[in-house]
């Protein structure tokens, strides 16, 4: 029996305009949208992870957390990245979020329904059910003011968690 490799339904696939890889800064002006920034950091102190939520030039939101010494800085994207998307998952339905990544990696595993990671699996499913939450990548460490806030946020994590 020759093997036909793994096959994905149809309905299993994320719209093209659910994920970008192209630098998202352009669309952070937007006032109909909710700006969702987050990032993983690793210091001489551990892992942080934080997220931080611009709306209407408000930052209405912010969360941060030390994680253990275990984790990757993947690891730690891709748990702020899961915490991000449930956060918009509970946003009023008339509400579009754009959740802005860093880390290019952490939005290809999450875009993948066969990912073999099980929290950029768990991110998918609820993006498949959510069109309402997009994922763009931004450019780290370039003076976007919504990514430093979030990378504050994740470093600030390791020291005081």
């Amino acid at each position: 029996m020759k093997a036909t490799g793994w096959s994905i339904h149809p309905s299993e696939h994320l719209e093209p305009t659910k994920i970008s890889l192209e630098d998202g800064e352009a669309n952070i002006v937007r006032k109909d949208i909710i700006n969702i920034f987050i990032d993983g950091s690793k210091t001489e102190h551990g892992f942080g992870a934080g997220f931080c939520v611009l709306t209407n030039d408000i930052w209405a939101y912010q969360l941060s957390a030390k994680l253990n010494g275990n984790n990757t800085v993947f690891q730690a994207e891709l748990t702020v990245l899961h915490e991000a998307v449930i956060y918009a998952s509970h946003l009023p339905n008339h509400n579009t979020s754009k959740i802005h990544v860093d880390n290019r990696a952490s939005i290809m595993a999450s875009s993948n329904s066969k990912s073999t990671n099980e929290t950029a699996r768990k991110i998918f499913k609820i993006l498949l059910t959510n069109p309402r939450i997009k994922v763009s990548w931004v450019k780290a460490h370039a003076d976007n003011i919504g990514n430093e806030r979030a990378d504050q946020l994740a470093k600030d994590a390791t020291q005081h968690g």
